[in-house]
């Protein structure tokens, strides 16, 4: 089948959107910037203002508290996501990746490994959950999973704040400073991230909390996502998932930009992997039309599940092309995923011995995939790349024929 008509047309503005304002750019990290210092000033000044618990520490004890603030941040973005970890594994919830600024741990079907991503714009971390077997997918273990960070912050930086004054007459004064500033660091993100707000496409805890407790559409969205997530972790395949699982594209009407977008890949997966062609359109004209304005550290993921649809269910070899050139960027690794890409790209092209390599590297790294249902979606795909290799005629280009699932759709950050 060959690819929507609007296809060709709308994918340039997805991949280079008219840029923003330098003020609106320049706005968040401004913000972020001011309240993190400023808080962190005030309450060091109060600690060790005349009447304060820490006055005799002096200004020694205070440059090694205001020293702290930036380490201890990082401290407590790993302490953050870990909390988000236990949570989630506390009630019932299932661990797919963790994010620590480049640094991804992710656990595949080969197991776990780590390796350096891109950077994530907005947040210096991310916890990656879906429920698990009959657990873990309703409103009350969202709010648990929520408060695990920020409650992971609270509770270590107050219990530092204490230490640091307990320690204030016996501890050299830096000593005391420093625990300080690591304590303030743990209250400051804790107490920020239950505010709700959005930043560079990620929701604060605070915000999901607020969608759970006023009923939002974001909330229902997310949790049915992953449900269908959670399917594909455990090795079912999307054609399989049931009809109600992910929502139609009328119930997306009041959604967030992102949260439309998860559902939108879901459903373009789904589609994709039936071998529904005119579904598969259909869900792929809205992703690309609704991902318009979507940040850009979630495009990437957008274009994989773009370039999945193309190698599938077009002809328009320049077409994938186009999609496959944006490619990079996923919050996940995408490994297995491009080297089919780059296989059936060099089949159209006729370059059978490089589509070989390809369809190797791809089999070589399926096991990094965190889903064992786009695993299968995957191999499938690779049976029919390898299938069209040995029905070409040697040394010849061959037609395009469908290859390959959208398997990376299900594969998406939370």
């Amino acid at each position: 089948m060959e690819s929507h008509p609007a296809q060709r047309a709308l994918y340039p503005a997805f991949i280079d959107p008219p840029p923003r304002p330098w003020w609106r750019r320049a706005l968040a990290p401004a913000a972020g910037f001011v309240a993190g210092v400023g808080g962190g000033m005030l309450i060091a000044h109060l600690a060790f203002a005349p009447a304060g618990p820490l006055h005799g520490l002096g200004s020694s004890g205070l440059i090694a508290t205001l020293a702290t603030l930036a380490v201890g941040l990082w401290l407590h973005v790993i302490l953050h996501e870990a909390g988000h970890a236990l949570a989630g594994l506390a009630v019932g919830m299932r661990i797919v990746a963790l994010g620590i600024g480049r640094w991804r741990f992710e656990r595949g079907g080969d197991g776990w490994r780590a390796w350096r991503g891109p950077s994530l714009a907005g947040v210096g971390g991310f916890a990656a959950l879906v429920p698990g077997p009959g657990r873990g997918g309703g409103a009350p273990a969202q709010a648990v999973y929520l408060l695990g960070g920020p409650l992971a912050n609270l509770v270590a930086g107050a219990g530092a704040c204490v230490l640091a004054i307990a320690l204030a007459s016996t501890a050299p004064a830096w000593v005391a400073g420093a625990i300080l500033g690591l304590g303030i660091s743990g209250v400051l993100m804790g107490a920020i991230n239950l505010v709700p707000f959005r930043t560079h496409g990620w929701r604060s805890d605070g915000m999901g909390l607020a969608d759970l407790l006023l009923g939002r559409p974001d909330a229902r969205l997310l949790q049915r996502a992953q449900a269908a997530m959670a399917l594909s972790a455990a090795g079912t395949r999307a054609r399989d998932w049931p009809a109600d699982v992910v929502p139609a594209e009328s119930g997306l009407a009041a959604a967030s930009v992102g949260a439309a977008t998860m559902v939108r890949q879901l459903r373009l997966a789904r589609a994709v992997d039936a071998g529904d062609h005119m579904a598969a359109s259909e869900a792929a004209h809205a992703l690309v039309a609704g991902a318009g304005t979507l940040p850009a550290t979630f495009r990437g993921q957008v274009a994989l599940s773009m370039a999945a649809w193309a190698a599938r269910c077009s002809a328009d070899t320049a077409l994938l092309e186009a999609w496959r050139a944006h490619c990079s960027g996923a919050i996940l690794d995408a490994t297995p995923v491009l080297h089919w890409l780059d296989g059936e790209l060099a089949r159209r092209h006729g370059d059978h011995a490089a589509a070989r390599r390809e369809l190797a590297a791809a089999r070589r790294t399926l096991g990094r995939l965190p889903d064992a249902g786009g695993a299968k979606a995957l191999s499938d795909s690779l049976d029919r790349l390898e299938q069209a290799l040995q029905d070409a005629p040697p040394g010849g280009a061959t037609a395009c024929r469908p290859a390959g699932t959208a398997a990376a759709a299900t594969t998406s950050a939370m």
